[in-house]
């Protein structure tokens, strides 16, 4: 299983060549890191979008002009404090971004594992978690139309009121 007291990392955009990546870290106390990368010495800002220059911690050189989004936990996906950092696309800047996390004592998050961080936490139940890997992997718009309803928590909802109807019947 995963280790949900660490810091993980990883890409949340395909790799390739694109306008844009969004790498996002989540785990403890993230604020000391989103000083680090940024070098600004305040508090970031809740569910605030700051664009700024992240840096490189070994030598504090730029790596890219971003967007930064810290979000506070309990108040965010995973439950945990989550950064979201937005950079020019491609694979140098964002492979040298993450390995700049990782040397801080991030680890590379495994498939599913921000899902199943907010499923720990409470943020989602399974059928919202499924229904995250069912958008990625849905290939019409039917399928992609019901996902996105279950991410929601629709079809719960239904369960729920299901299971109720039933209860009050026994």
């Amino acid at each position: 299983m995963y280790n949900i007291k660490d810091i993980v990392v990883a890409l949340a955009t395909i790799p390739g060549k694109s306008a844009l990546n969004v790498v996002r870290v989540s785990g403890p106390n993230l604020t000391s890191l989103y000083r680090k990368l940024t070098l600004n010495k305040e508090r970031p800002k809740p569910n605030y979008a700051k664009p700024c220059f992240v840096y490189n911690i070994k030598n504090k050189e730029k790596i890219d002009f971003s967007v930064v989004t810290y979000f506070k936990g309990p108040k965010s996906f995973t439950g945990d404090d989550v950064l979201e950092i937005s950079t020019h696309g491609g694979y140098v800047i964002v492979n040298e971004l993450i390995q700049t996390i990782i040397n801080t004592g991030a680890r590379q998050a495994q498939p599913g594992e921000f899902s199943y961080r907010a499923f720990i936490n409470n943020k989602i139940d399974l059928l919202q978690a499924e229904s995250i890997s069912m958008i990625a992997s849905s290939t019409n718009d039917i399928d992609a139309y019901y996902a996105v309803n279950n991410t929601k928590g629709s079809l719960s909802e239904q369960i729920n009121q299901s299971h109720q109807i039933i209860q009050d019947i026994i």
